[in-house]
């Protein structure tokens, strides 16, 4: 029988799923929506995981007994108890495989390969964690920061423009041109679905960031700043200055040679390049992995 890792990286907003070889060649993969049982219900999360996973083990062709192990990062996941209730809600799925269930947060760690860190991560919510010599915990998204709130941040200075009825400069004319939205069309979206709007603007803000953008370079240093502030309270608070920081996931990663230049955080900052989904397949390739005996 071939042997199969299972990786799942859920978080607010989305849910990927990713079945790879042990070796960590990637098979198949699968998309499910929200799995933070905080935000939606519990039923509706354990829905979208599982149709994430069904999807990759059928677009693989690959049986649920051929999964060896598998690793869950769930966002809104803050007890024991929690967990388990995730176990039992999956174990179905791979009923041969080793499985763990943690929050997602931790995936930052695993993706860069560290046994210990401190993980930050930021999507469409938050969070910071730690794994150490005396366990995990973390912060279970109670944080001042999101990636959404860059795009947020941006909107606002387009529709400030608008407002005062001004020539859009040549920064909103940027952005709306990658959004590929016009004036109308903005405005619209903007009382029909802005949180959206503002995750789908991110990204695009880190854009022209890269680009030169002094305003997009405002915007992104001072969301740094709350990021910065929120590190270095969770390091002081827990005496964790000794620890690396593993900063996973798109926004971070986007942001890879920023980070080091304008976060005020002592200590060594690591920023994944690998997606925190593939963070997970490390995950559940080293819980399988024999132990090394002296």
């Amino acid at each position: 029988m071939t042997e199969f890792l299972l990786g799942v990286d859920g978080g607010a907003s989305k849910t990927r799923c990713l079945v790879t070889s042990l070796e960590g060649t990637i098979i198949s993969s699968g998309c499910g929506g929200c799995a933070n049982r905080n935000i939606t219900s519990p039923e509706a999360a354990t829905l979208q995981v599982r149709l994430g996973v069904i999807e990759a083990l059928a677009k693989g062709g690959i049986l649920p007994t051929d999964i060896a192990s598998a690793y869950y990062g769930l966002g809104g996941i803050a007890t024991e108890k929690c967990q388990q209730e995730w176990v039992d809600a999956v174990h179905d799925l791979t009923p041969q495989a080793t499985i763990t269930v943690e929050n997602d947060v931790f995936l930052a760690i695993h993706a860069i390969d560290e046994e210990k860190g401190i993980g930050v991560v930021s999507g469409s919510g938050g969070n910071i964690g730690a794994v150490t010599s005396n366990g995990t915990f973390h912060l279970n998204g109670h944080v001042h920061f999101n990636s959404s709130q860059l795009g947020r941040s941006a909107l606002q200075v387009i529709m400030l423009q608008i407002h005062e009825q001004e020539h859009l400069n040549y920064f909103a004319q940027s952005l709306l041109e990658l959004a590929g939205i016009d004036e109308k069309r903005l405005r619209q979206r903007m009382l029909t679905h802005p949180q959206d709007l503002a995750r789908e603007v991110s990204p695009l803000l880190i854009q022209l960031y890269q680009q030169g953008h002094k305003e997009a370079q405002e915007i992104v240093h001072s969301w740094l700043d709350l990021v910065s502030e929120d590190v270095q309270r969770f390091q002081l608070t827990n005496n964790l200055e000794a620890l690396p920081i593993c900063f996973g996931g798109a926004t971070f990663s986007a942001m890879h040679s920023v980070l080091e230049n304008h976060l005020h955080i002592q200590g060594r900052i690591l920023v994944a390049t690998i997606s925190l989904a593939e963070g997970a397949i490390k995950a559940a390739k080293r819980q399988i992995a024999q132990p090394v005996r002296p």
